[in-house]
């Protein structure tokens, strides 16, 4: 059992309440339109190859529906409408895991839906039954002969590439870590410069419990709501009633110098104003062309569309008001998961508890620490009186007593607690047999994909696998929202100080770490945030010391130098 796992546990076992936390499915609420991604995609393809106009989900008609002579209504995931005394056409697109295909199931297997794929396929000839007898002609396209076809042609699969993804809402698709990346990649004060301006490093004081400690969290399952409609959202209010998780095509202001949105492109995560310009640019290859230049805040301007500049994004409601209030637009909302119900205490009892051993076993602080033993007594207990205020911790003084060990264990829970919500279902396992009977089931089951098979030794092997996306189910303590919105609630506190930053005159900001800012500022500046040793607050880093020089390659790849007394200090930040 990992620190981790025993944190979660023992919040579940001391703080948890019956029915606050609903266990959230790995793929979200639609398990059976999972493949619609993939299918609108392939109808979008198939229109485009052929010319042919073709009803779906996203074409302007809607979805077609038609009722047939059992009284049942069909929903059709295309539909060509016959001209000229010709036919109309019904094309299917079957998810093969929940359909019950051949490839995945033999015939008494039970799908996803709890039937057998027996019964599916009998459900299947059915409905081409009642097509036919509407006089509509279907044709059925199996997921597994589209991913093909897709190997092997290259120009569908550019052509599927291009296609934002419009397919059902994945609450993980939404969780992101920490805002880190450079602003400036230089910037050498010594010299001249030296008496005028210095560099400041400041951090937020404990960021993820202060998130845990003040935001609000979803209590229970939330309503899933299927809206696929054009809109015009610009500001926060029209978000009114939903709060929770959105999926939408948003499009960035162009003059904004701090981006909020962000997304993953070439397996990076990108704060852009254009989605078409941050495509275009290369895996570490900086080759934007300048077009245009406006000298508010130095931001590039593209000639892109809004509908180039724009991307589909799924975002929680906490990031998405922030970004309504700097100008982003959504034309387009797909499909939303509404909590009702919110709390701001869900996990505040369990930050109080460590928060209380951590300064236990941090000890008395020096500034309570004085000669005169009355002075000294008033302080401390002014010190408790402070901590019972701000977070309603009871302190008592006969247990405040320093203990690195203790207050490293006590901090690292603190840190650890919220991310195990989000362990993902999916790991890779490894299967390490000497049996053939074994080793052929694992190698021949079609629900697995296999990794490369190692020889450990003689008649013994290795096998690493993990499941197919669709039979991924959820482990028992599984809520995917509670640390997206978790991380999320922490770059929208970084957003506010480095926006301050940023407004204030003779500031320069250069470079953030998901909890910290390199910033360059006039000597004798007051910072334009509340610092303090608070939770949540500023508090600055090599205080004593004076930083004269920053350069960065990108993130995680820091250089600065501190001046302390008559000799330099180089330091590295650096990290994957």
């Amino acid at each position: 059992m990992t620190l981790a796992s025993a944190c979660l546990r023992h919040f579940c076992i001391n703080y948890l309440k019956p029915d606050q936390i609903g266990i959230i499915p790995d793929n979200g609420y639609h398990r059976d339109t999972n493949q619609s991604a993939i299918a609108l995609k392939f109808l979008k393809w198939l229109s485009h190859r052929t010319g042919v106009h073709i009803q779906h989900k996203e074409s302007s008609e809607g979805e077609h529906r038609i009722i047939v002579s059992n009284g049942s209504v069909l929903r059709l995931d295309g539909f060509i409408k016959g001209n000229n005394g010709r036919h109309d056409i019904a094309i299917e697109f079957l998810g093969c895991a929940w359909h019950g295909h051949k490839c995945l199931y033999r015939p008494h297997e039970i799908c996803l839906n709890g039937k057998t794929a027996m019964y599916n396929r009998d459900k299947l000839i059915e409905r081409l039954r009642l097509l036919k007898a509407e006089g509509i002609i279907p044709i059925f396209v199996w997921e597994c002969d589209v991913n093909k076809t897709l190997e092997e042609d290259s120009e569908m699969s550019l052509f599927f590439n291009a296609l934002p993804d419009i397919g059902p809402l994945f609450p993980r698709d939404a969780f992101h870590g920490g805002r880190t990346g450079p602003l400036a990649l230089k910037c050498d004060l010594e010299g001249v410069a030296e008496q005028t301006y210095e560099i400041s490093c400041f951090d937020v004081v404990s960021l993820y419990p202060a998130v845990n400690f003040y935001a609000f969290y979803p209590i229970g399952h939330p309503e899933v709501v299927e809206l696929n409609r054009n809109v015009c959202w610009t500001k926060p209010d029209d978000l009114h009633p939903y709060r929770g998780l959105f999926k939408l095509f948003i499009v960035p202001p162009d003059d904004l110098y701090l981006p909020v949105i962000p997304e993953r492109i070439h397996g990076k995560l990108i704060f852009h104003l254009c989605h078409q310009c941050a495509i275009e640019i290369e895996p570490g290859v900086a080759k934007r062309t300048e077009d245009k230049y406006t000298k508010r805040l130095g931001n590039k301007w593209c000639s892109h569309t809004d509908k180039q500049r724009g991307f589909v994004s799924t975002t929680c409601s906490v990031e998405l008001e922030l970004a309504l209030s700097r100008g982003y637009r959504v034309t387009k909302i797909y499909s939303i998961y509404h909590w009702k119900e919110w709390s701001d205490t869900l996990l505040r009892p369990y930050v109080q508890d460590m928060m209380r051993l951590k300064i236990e076993a941090s000890g008395w602080p020096s500034s309570v620490m004085t000669e005169c033993s009355k002075e000294e007594k008033k302080l401390k207990q002014a010190f408790i009186d402070r901590n019972q205020k701000e977070y309603g911790i009871e302190l008592a003084p006969s247990r405040i007593n320093k203990n690195d060990g203790m207050r490293y264990l006590a901090k690292t829970c603190n840190n650890s607690m919220w991310g195990r919500w989000a362990l993902r279902c999916n790991l890779t396992q490894d299967c390490i047999t000497s049996s053939p009977v074994k080793l052929h089931t694992v190698l021949n089951d079609p629900k697995l994909e296999l990794g490369a098979v190692e020889m450990l030794a003689q008649n013994l092997y290795a096998v690493p696998y993990r499941k197919r996306k669709e039979f991924v189910r959820p482990h028992e303590k599984y809520n995917i929202a509670i640390a997206l919105i978790t991380t999320a609630t922490a770059r929208v506190m970084l957003y506010d100080f480095m926006e301050k930053i940023v407004k204030e005159k003779d500031c320069k900001l250069l470079y953030t770490d998901t909890d910290s800012c390199f910033y360059l500022h006039k000597r004798q500046h007051n910072p334009p945030f509340k610092v303090g040793d608070m939770l949540g607050m500023m508090g600055r880093e090599y205080e004593d010391w004076t930083i004269i020089a920053f350069y960065a390659g990108g993130c995680k790849q820091v250089r600065y130098i501190i001046y302390v007394i008559h000799f330099y200090l180089v330091c590295y930040e650096d990290g994957a």
